[in-house]
């Protein structure tokens, strides 16, 4: 795939202040979500690209890299903020990666562009291809919004279902990822 040069690609990085993201999934008991708190990524976006409806859609985004430190995961209280780190086996893995294999506009509309992004997440040590459509839109200030949501299943990363009181209390197997990521240029 070709990759931008660094003269064309403007880079980009997530401004944590403004943006945010959450794991949102269910139990037997009720719902229950966390709040990453911190997101370490950096985007390259060809801005001429971008512009230029004669261009190869599939060369405009790339990501240098995106990490959530697992300890920076923050549920809705000490104990299931506690269990999200075990369950995640922070100590052996105490980052949660993705690695962008491919981005393509699928959609140019007025207000902004829809991409579909191909990639891996390693959560626990285990890797999980995905394929996801992520809403980009530009922002006054020379920036861009990128949002959406990703379903995913405990499965795909080898946890365990998390239980508690004896198993009577079960997560559900599905969890989303919800995203709402500002980029920042630098």
């Amino acid at each position: 795939m070709a990759q931008p040069s660094e003269t064309d690609a403007a880079r980009f990085f997530i401004d944590n202040g403004q943006s945010s993201m959450s794991i949102e999934g269910g139990s037997t008991v009720g719902s229950w979500d966390a709040d990453v708190q911190i997101i370490n990524a950096e985007f390259s976006i060809d801005l001429e690209a971008l512009e230029s409806n004669g261009s190869n859609p599939s060369t405009v985004f790339q990501l240098g890299s995106f990490t959530v430190p697992v300890e920076n995961i923050d549920g809705d209280g000490r104990r299931l903020t506690r269990n999200i780190h075990n369950y995640l086996n922070k100590d052996d893995h105490p980052e949660i990666t993705f690695t962008m294999n491919s981005s393509e506009i699928v959609e140019k509309g007025e207000n902004g562009y829809k991409v579909e992004v191909n990639g891996v997440i390693n959560a626990a040590g285990k890797d999980h291809e995905v394929v996801f459509t992520a809403d980009v839109m530009p922002t006054e200030n020379g920036g861009f919004l990128i949002n959406g949501k990703l379903p995913l299943k405990f499965s795909d990363f080898n946890i365990d279902r998390p239980s508690a009181m004896l198993g009577t209390v079960r997560a559900d197997e599905d969890i989303e990822i919800h995203y709402n990521l500002v980029l920042m240029s630098r």
